[in-house]
């Protein structure tokens, strides 16, 4: 569990013993929902958002916000204030598809393959050294496939060997999206096409930064799902489940290449992108 290991982290690091026991306080929270997730085929959507939403409120209570006079609680950028409780989620639904479970197949924070190209020092060597490049990307939570890539040169009999990652789908999720974000990652979703045509690129957040309307019709990416359907200023909705049922469905379809479009956030919590890219 993603979020787990993020506490777990600022456990073994803190000396100070206030926010320790906020630590384990909170950690015993996030187990109800690590149990459920845990049974991932065996545990409902509807009991997923319920205990998720019941977490998420709970590490809001404002005790454990970073006080300056006492040094107690955590600042906005701890990893207790992460979205990595959605990859905790997505995690469930990638294992519940068949695709989670072929040869070769890998989920979680990884780079993949960029930049595949033949790259002799001229034509004369080719035959002696073809000089195969590939370069790796940041680690991103996405579902890879390896590749064990090998080639000869016509009448030679040594193989030249690697391992390839290619990206399948990618996600990026956020508790609240911003425009900069959303440039920033733009970045990494491109790398994934160029690399591997088919792959698909999912932003999944809980909110819109206010005023921000992305437009991903000639965009890398092809959904975003917003959570809460709502921007960051608006009404305090909590995470509905009908967005995520959505979710994992649209999952499910890109490992059997079905699709849906739409695009009115407001009413369905998904913008949709079927450009062909």
């Amino acid at each position: 569990m993603y979020y787990r290991e993020g506490i777990k982290e600022l456990i073994n690091d803190r000396k100070n013993p206030v926010n320790r026991m906020y630590l384990h306080e909170i950690m015993l929270k996030w187990q109800s929902f690590e149990k459920k997730a845990e049974k991932f085929n065996d545990v409902s959507n509807e009991n997923l958002v319920k205990s998720l939403n019941t977490f998420i409120s709970a590490i809001s209570n404002n005790k454990y916000k970073y006080n300056n006079s006492t040094k107690n609680g955590f600042k906005p950028d701890s990893p207790i204030y992460s979205a990595a409780y959605l990859d905790d989620l997505l995690t469930v639904f990638i294992k519940r598809t068949e695709i989670y479970t072929n040869l070769g197949i890998s989920w979680g924070y990884q780079a993949f393959s960029t930049e595949l190209k033949f790259n002799p020092a001229n034509l004369c060597s080719m035959s002696d050294h073809p000089k195969f490049e590939y370069y790796s990307s940041a680690k991103i939570l996405h579902l890879a496939q390896k590749l064990d890539f090998q080639f000869r040169v016509t009448g030679k009999r040594r193989f030249n060997k690697h391992q390839l990652v290619l990206p399948l789908i990618l996600f990026f999720t956020y508790q609240n999206l911003t425009e900069k974000d959303y440039i920033t990652i733009e970045y990494y979703a491109n790398q994934a096409k160029a690399t591997f045509e088919k792959s698909k690129a999912i932003i999944v957040t809980e909110t819109l930064d206010d005023e921000f309307k992305p437009d991903i019709s000639n965009s890398p990416f092809n959904s975003i799902f917003i959570l809460r359907k709502q921007y960051k200023s608006g009404r305090n909705n909590s995470i509905q489940l009908d967005v995520v049922n959505k979710l994992e469905k649209r999952i499910k379809a890109y490992c059997t290449e079905s699709t849906n479009n739409g695009y009115n956030f407001f009413k369905s919590g998904v913008i949709d992108s079927f450009s062909g890219r």
